[in-house]
């Protein structure tokens, strides 16, 4: 069983938590911060040791793994320490800011034989797994995604949210040839609405809307193919019925999107030969972001 530290215990670095304890041991985790995580983490986790100093996990040999669930502008300095101290490393997307950095850390992690995992929740969800099963029976014609939440304005909408969605894109139809930026209103950040159009070969379209001020909470992506039309909401799949003319339940998942992308995670350090396509798949969406939007 791998020996895993985790530096952040915000809201997803909880989940993270939670997860891996159940299949590995969890010796550290590192906060600088909030009591009220802290009193969790010893309240939930007895077990697991705390530590505010950074070097207590790097130096120490037993430590396997550093999972990273911290603020963005973080994650380029926590992941090149882990790396130089021969660590395996997950870390939430995106893994930088820009493809540069990400490429640094990613040959670093390829010249130590080191796994370089980054956390993209919706590449493991088992709708996304269906949905690519059935495009290669039916032609995709069309895709419209859509999030509408309220918050959270510490990080840059195109970072936090947008990259979740581009990356579900470039999984179902490939990498666009063009992106326009139809609107962008900023609210209480620069960016707290956004809606692009992405153009892809063969006359593909697809559009992508994402509002972050808004009273509503859903997530929908429509995807109308040459013989269907599929609506995926938030964690179910529909399929539109034409006799009734209205969308029916088509699938819904029996296991959990983020304890999948651990197992996967652990399955890529137990690997002698190290993939990395998860990594460029993070790589390629930050690419998009700061060629068409930031």
């Amino acid at each position: 069983m791998k020996t895993v530290a985790i530096i952040g215990i915000g809201k997803w670095g909880k989940n993270l938590i939670s997860q891996f304890s159940k299949i590995c041991k969890i010796k550290y985790c590192y906060s600088k911060g909030d009591k009220s995580n802290i009193l969790w983490l010893i309240n939930n986790y007895p077990t697991i040791n705390f530590c505010n100093n950074l070097d207590t996990i790097l130096d120490d040999p037993s430590v396997d793994v550093v999972i990273i669930a911290t603020p963005i502008i973080t994650h380029y300095n926590l992941v090149m320490k882990a790396l130089i101290s021969k660590k395996h490393v997950f870390v939430e997307k995106p893994i930088t800011t820009t493809v540069t950095k990400a490429n640094k850390l990613l040959k670093i992690a390829k010249n130590n034989n080191l796994s370089l995992f980054v956390g993209s929740i919706f590449l493991y969800h088992p709708i996304l797994k269906k949905l690519k099963i059935i495009l290669q029976k039916e032609k995709i014609q069309s895709l419209y995604l859509n999030w509408e939440k309220l918050g959270a304005f510490n990080e840059k909408l195109s970072f936090d949210l947008l990259t979740h969605y581009i990356i579900i894109v470039n999984e179902l139809v490939g990498i666009p040839k063009k992106i326009f930026v139809q609107k962008r209103i900023g609210i209480i950040t620069d960016c707290d609405v956004l809606s692009l159009q992405m153009k892809f070969k063969k006359n593909l379209d697809c559009f992508i809307d994402i509002n972050r001020v808004s009273s509503m909470k859903h997530r929908e992506i429509i995807i109308k193919t040459s013989k269907n039309l599929y609506l995926w909401k938030n964690e179910i799949l529909f399929k539109f019925n034409k006799k009734k003319y209205s969308y029916q339940q088509f699938f819904a998942p029996k296991t959990i999107p983020l304890e999948n992308e651990c197992k996967e995670f652990l399955k890529h350090i137990k690997s002698t030969k190290k993939n990395y396509v998860n990594t460029q798949k993070s790589i390629d969406a930050i690419h998009i972001i700061n060629k068409y939007i930031k």
